[in-house]
């Protein structure tokens, strides 16, 4: 009888074990996230957090903490609004175009559309989409940065850096032009059909993502806030942007999609030249030079690229973007010579100490995360001294 036990124990066993074997263990950080966001969520009054972290071209780790809405969890499902993060659909959409020879980087953009705001100043025939998309066209942020509400030349383009979602916005519409379609449809079209990536729309929420899945904003002071107080040209019908520049709606695994596809297929020389190439550096920058503390070593170079930001260190680069709003906050990176990235989005307006935390825990970019840690000591006045291990 006892034999006869152990004959069945023992493959029994063996599946098991086997089972046990093929189950790929957690990583080292996700101990380290979980032991950290919830509490850190609380602290900064930030409602949620969706993570991917991706390792040699691969999303290695996915996680969720905190809701989505009150009590309701955030999910791999959840869809955030990830504000700036949008131009990076448009700078690979610009990349790509030119790439296939579809447009020029350097046509003025004067002789395909027209501003009814810029094109009667002679400086708007000087715009080009590398101007534009490196914010060196001299236009401020959007129309309500300047005292009467209309856009307009702030300084002479190609003489100095100024963000601005308005001169992104221009640059996508005339690509849509050059190809004879809106911008959404040339973002489809070049970017996202060939990937596969379904769960993003730029700019306009699909009426089945308006019963449970939209991540709701919660403000600095840790209210929840309805989404169409804090975001309402997302939830306009009038309002004129394109989805260029802001409200990139998107989940988690489907924004990592695209960063694996970069690091898979980077495309051919001049795309990955106009992605990590710096035209317009951030040394000086009364913001985001880099902050003088004594745990950073400051990149070589850093700045912008066609519609990325790159950070440079040696022979390593990371390329970036984040986006911030009244009731969200998002920070993407990747690096085409390790293969690391990750994607986090937060439905909060205090989420830098959250997105700081998340790539100082993941640890796969410690002068990154360090970066930041300075820029949030310097700049938001907050002690961040490092993460226990």
């Amino acid at each position: 009888m006892l034999h006869r036990f152990r004959s069945i124990a023992l493959p029994l066993m063996a599946l098991l074990l086997a089972s046990c074997a093929s189950r790929p263990a957690e990583p080292e950080f996700a101990a380290r996230l979980d032991a950290l966001m919830p509490d850190l969520l609380a602290e900064e009054k930030a409602a949620g957090v969706g993570i991917a972290v991706i390792r040699d071209g691969e999303v290695v780790w996915t996680g969720t903490y905190g809701e989505q809405a009150p009590g309701v969890p955030v999910t791999l499902s959840t869809v955030f609004n990830t504000a700036s993060i949008a131009k990076t659909i448009t700078a690979e959409t610009v990349i790509t175009a030119a790439a296939e020879g579809l447009i020029d980087l350097d046509e003025p953009i004067a002789g395909t559309i027209t501003d009814t705001s810029l094109s009667s100043d002679p400086r708007y025939a000087l715009l080009t989409p590398r101007l534009l998309m490196s914010h060196r066209a001299g236009l401020l942020n959007w129309a309500y940065a300047y005292e009467d509400g209309v856009l307009a030349f702030d300084h002479d383009p190609d003489t100095r850096f100024s963000y601005s979602g308005a001169g992104v916005e221009l640059a996508a519409e005339f690509v849509g032009a050059k190809l004879g379609k809106s911008y959404p449809e040339a973002a489809s079209d070049l970017v996202l059909r060939p990937r596969g990536i379904e769960a993003i729309s730029l700019g306009d929420v699909p009426d089945a993502w308006n019963d449970g899945r939209l991540a709701q904003p919660m403000d600095a002071e840790g209210s929840w806030r309805a989404i169409e107080e804090v975001n309402a040209a997302l939830m306009s019908e009038d309002d004129d942007r394109i989805g260029a520049s802001d409200d990139l709606l998107v989940t988690v695994p489907a924004y990592a999609k695209l960063l694996v596809s970069l690091l898979a297929e980077p495309g051919s020389e001049n795309a990955q030249t106009n992605r990590r190439e710096i035209l317009t550096t951030l040394e000086g920058d009364p913001v985001y030079n880099c902050p003088e503390v004594s745990y950073l070593t400051c990149p070589d170079a850093y700045g912008h690229s066609i519609g990325w930001q790159v950070f440079r260190w040696g022979d390593h680069d990371v390329i970036t973007h984040s986006g911030s709003d009244a009731g969200e906050n998002a920070l993407v990176h990747f690096s085409p010579d390790t293969g690391n990235g990750a994607v986090i989005f937060v439905n909060g307006a205090n989420g830098w100490v959250v997105m700081t935390r998340a790539v100082e825990a993941i640890g796969d970019e410690p002068e990154f995360a360090n970066y930041y840690r300075g820029l949030i000591e310097t700049v938001l006045g907050r002690e961040m001294p490092p993460l226990d291990r």
